[in-house]
């Protein structure tokens, strides 16, 4: 999906190509049960939803503004596959199993986060942590690395889009993402 697509405010979002590559290390095709740490704008919750219909979403997200511009962005795009819960992470997530478990924001939260997230994947479940400071993904890969979790792996993505200035074109970047992956052990 484009960014373009989604209602914008300042909450933090997403970018397609961050997206689309978080998504595929999901996995979700034939999943039943994804959870959103950390939701912002609902970006990630809300392309899984309309990519997978039979997925049941839950997203959550403390900041209100978050809240608001998400709810405007389920009834845009008309899902009525989302769960989204105003709390904090992990403290007011659920108590069930989630197929896939993306992290996009955790406050002072994430290893707390980490250790609900690999304790409620199914076996084979995949998680996925996205970070703009290296310091955050560092210590989430360093937690993960001692965690029930195989195939660990941390990506750099360097997005840059083409741009009109003047009479001439530049690439203007966005802010590097880590991504971090890993999917749960098969007990």
């Amino acid at each position: 999906m484009r960014d373009e697509d989604f209602l914008r405010t300042k909450v933090p979002m997403t970018k397609s190509e961050v997206r689309s590559i978080s998504l595929d290390k999901l996995q979700l095709h034939g999943k039943t049960s994804f959870l959103d740490i950390g939701s912002g704008t609902g970006s990630v919750s809300l392309q899984a939803a309309l990519e997978f219909p039979e997925l049941q979403v839950t997203a959550i997200e403390k900041n209100d503004d978050a809240i608001a511009i998400m709810h405007d962005n389920m009834v845009h795009f008309k899902t009525k596959n989302i769960q989204l819960l105003q709390g904090e992470a992990p403290a007011d997530i659920p108590e069930q199993q989630y197929d896939a478990i993306f992290v996009g924001g955790s406050g002072a939260n994430l290893t707390a986060i980490i250790d609900f997230a690999v304790a409620h994947l199914v076996d084979g479940g995949a998680l996925v942590l996205n970070f703009i400071l290296q310091e955050n993904a560092y210590e989430a890969f360093e937690h993960l690395r001692s965690a029930d979790v195989d195939e660990l792996e941390m990506v750099e993505t360097r997005i840059a889009k083409w741009h009109a200035l003047g009479h001439g074109h530049f690439f203007k970047p966005q802010n590097p993402t880590l991504i971090v992956s890993a999917i749960r052990k098969v007990r």
